[in-house]
């Protein structure tokens, strides 16, 4: 077998595992709302409010999310067209979906790269948050395979965009 193969295998065997095993009336209610975490309007609305109404030193805050959230989501769209892959709950039989579905590609995680290029701009400007914000990002990530819409390496993808983008915005000299 070869890398690749077995790479696959493993995502579509994780992917399964996640959307159907884990599968429960609870986290069919909680999970969507995770996803809703990851979205474009939660993203823009927590990153403007911090930029426009929090404190002095909280509203750069705000900005550096802002400008993770629109990088990470460059480098998303990006990719999505250079790598082409069908969604899941496409291809897979009997995946199961929960959300919306959407008609773009899967790689990367849209929602997973917002969610994480949020929680780690905000983690490294409030460390004391950093499990809470960072376990949300994570859940966020999660969700995206419960509700059928990505494979688990869409999510490390994902994952792996946002939190580089906040780390360069954040390291970025902002004086």
């Amino acid at each position: 077998m070869t890398l690749r193969r077995w790479l696959n295998a493993g995502d579509c065997y994780l992917f399964y595992y996640v959307n159907q095993r884990l599968q429960c009336p609870l986290l069919d209610r909680t999970m969507p709302w995770f996803t809703l975490l990851g979205s474009a309007t939660f993203g823009l609305a927590l990153s403007l409010a911090t930029a426009l109404l929090g404190r002095e030193q909280t509203r750069l805050v705000g900005w550096q999310a802002m400008l993770a959230l629109v990088g990470s989501h460059l480098v998303v769209r990006f990719c999505k067209g250079l790598v082409g892959r069908c969604r899941p709950y496409l291809v897979l039989p009997g995946a199961r979906y929960l959300a919306r579905p959407w008609q773009d590609f899967s790689f990367p995680s849209g929602h997973t790269a917002a969610s994480f290029s949020l929680a780690v701009v905000f983690a490294l400007n409030f460390p004391v948050l950093t499990w809470p914000l960072v376990t949300a990002a994570g859940l966020t990530g999660l969700s995206r395979m419960y509700v059928g819409m990505h494979y688990p390496s869409d999510v490390l993808g994902g994952a792996t965009v946002g939190a580089l983008f906040a780390y360069a915005v954040h390291s970025w000299p902002w004086y």
